[in-house]
Formats: structure tokens, sequence, C-alpha cells
């Protein structure tokens, strides 16, 4: 995402408790690979960007490390303050990564969890590096939606074209190439070593409500206007039911992590 919608980008904190109650959260094996790869000391400094309501940041501080966690919109920050209450050693900093002046080259990981691709292109890598001390790296997580029942695909796109045309949801790209773009960008950015890949599967089962309310914390949908929210919400609510009222969503979790160049 080169151009940043900035009523996209602040759309998650209008909704911060859905938003917490509604996203997933990341698998412990994919914490634990992100520990492994980057080979960082029990207790070490990690900075988040774009922390949310602290799906990554608790199982980092739950594990014992030092985390300062960015996140720029207040009621996001005010659900993960609830989240780390218990501990003491996470700080919050309510910043984009752009404001932010901490990047003193002293943290041996830089982490974002479905986050980064919202910090400017000419920021990213370049200050990511400079948070980083000689040795540190930085971890890219992200949920991805697996391929669905072919028939329910074509349930959900047909509602999509109806309400929602311009979305190209009915044309989103592949996990694998998603992926692999991600790859590119880190390598072209001049700032990494090449990343290393692993990936977790897993799935979560939806109702209708659930899965209504999952939709709209995206931040695409989150600022479509109220009928058209209303109609396309509807039309997948009923698909849904003539499914047997649950929906069961095959999750990838990416973990892209890229050693700092010397």
């Amino acid at each position: 995402m080169d151009h940043l919608d900035e009523d996209r980008r602040t759309s998650f904190d209008r909704n911060a408790e859905q938003y917490d109650a509604a996203r997933p959260g990341y698998p412990e094996a994919a914490i634990d690979a992100v520990i492994a790869r980057s080979g960082i000391e029990p207790g070490g400094r990690i900075v988040e960007v774009g922390a949310g309501t602290g799906k990554a940041t608790e199982p980092f501080a739950r594990r014992g490390y030092s985390v300062v966690a960015l996140e720029p919109g207040a009621r996001m920050a005010a659900v993960l303050r609830r989240h780390v209450a218990q501990h003491p050693r996470v700080s919050i900093i309510e910043a984009t990564f752009e404001d932010w002046t901490g990047a003193d080259g002293s943290f041996a990981l830089l982490l974002s969890a479905q986050a980064f691709h919202w910090v400017r292109p000419e920021v990213r890598y370049a200050k990511a590096a400079a948070a980083l001390r000689p040795g540190g790296g930085f971890a890219w997580i992200n949920n991805e939606t697996a391929d669905l029942d072919p028939d329910l695909r074509s349930g959900l796109d047909r509602a999509y074209a109806r309400w929602f045309p311009k979305s190209g949801r009915q044309e989103s790209k592949r996990s694998d190439d998603k992926v692999r773009e991600r790859i590119e960008e880190i390598q072209a950015s001049g700032s990494f070593e090449p990343a290393d890949v692993d990936m977790f599967r897993w799935s979560a089962t939806y109702s209708a409500r659930s899965y209504v309310a999952l939709l709209d914390t995206y931040s695409d949908h989150a600022v479509q206007p109220a009928d058209v929210r209303a109609g396309l919400y509807g039309e997948i609510s009923q698909l849904i039911e003539e499914y047997g009222g649950e929906l069961e969503i095959p999750y990838l979790t990416v973990v892209l992590f890229a050693p700092r160049k010397a």
C-alpha cells in the first residue's frame, strides 16, 4: 500500500472495543517462531509498531520481554493498557512510528502485527533498521484468510459484487502472492537481509453476527456508507444462515523475519 488512506488508517480507533472482541490473535507457535528466528535474549527489548489492542503485545509480554508498544489511537491504546496492566515491562506510547523519537539503535527486535503496511513507505525500513541494535531483526506478522469452500466463496463474491464492487475482494491476492511481495519489499529496502518465512494454519468459527462484527473492523468496510454496509452484511448474514448458521474461516498466519544488515 504505497498511498496511505488516512481515513482508513484511523478507522480502527473508532471501534476499538469491537476490534478487540472481533479480531483474532496469533497462534502461540507464531510467537515462538519470532523468538527463535530473532535469537532475542530473555527479557530483551522489543519495539512494536501499531500495537492496536495488544493481540501480539500481550504474548510477548507474558514471556517476559520488555516491550515499547507504539499505538497512535487513543481508544486502541486504552484497551491495550487494560490487557497489559499486569505486565510492568510494557510501556505504551501514543504515537505513529513516523513520529516516534526513540529509534536509537538499542532494540533487539522490531515487531509489527497486521500494521506495518500503514507506515509510510519512505520511512518503514530505514527507521526500522535505525531502531535496531547490531544483530537485531524485524518481524512482520500477518493473519491471512486461506481458501474458503468454493460455493461459499462464490456466494460471498456475489454479495461484494452487488454492494461493494470496488473492494476487490472478488479478485483478492492469494496469500503466497502477498508473501512474495512483502519479501521483495523488504529486500528492496536495502536495510535488511533476506527474510525467512514461517507459516501456521489454523481456523476459527463464526456465527453470522460475529463474522459481520469482524468484517466491520476491516478498514475498507468501516469507511463505507451505512447503507452499503447494511446491505452487504445483511446478504452475508443470510448466506451464513443458509450454510447452517456457522462459518469456518481457515487462517494462515505468516511470519516474516529479516535480520538488520550490518
